[in-house]
């Protein structure tokens, strides 16, 4: 993978916001879950539409998604780095 979610090694928190880091930790998991339970809905409908679900895993983007999937990649990145760094 490339881009910039690989950081240069620094400490982004203080120790003291150790709560902070479990809150995002627990919303991320939250999001996360989300984006699962659609994906499998999703599968499924294709599925039953006679999409064989093998070809999501076969499937190479363009250029012009795979710039959309690299932007969205980053500015999930940077939200959740922003809400860690604000106080």
């Amino acid at each position: 993978m490339t881009g910039s979610d690989h950081t240069a090694p620094r400490q982004i928190l203080d120790p003291s916001r150790i709560d902070d880091l479990g809150e995002a930790i627990i919303a991320l998991t939250r999001e996360l879950w989300v984006v699962s339970d659609r994906q499998m809905v999703l599968e499924a409908v294709l599925a039953e539409a006679g999409v064989p679900v093998e070809r999501i895993d076969r499937y190479q983007p363009d250029e012009a998604m795979a710039a959309r999937l690299t932007a969205r990649r980053q500015q999930l990145l940077d939200t959740i780095l922003e809400a860690l760094r604000a106080r």
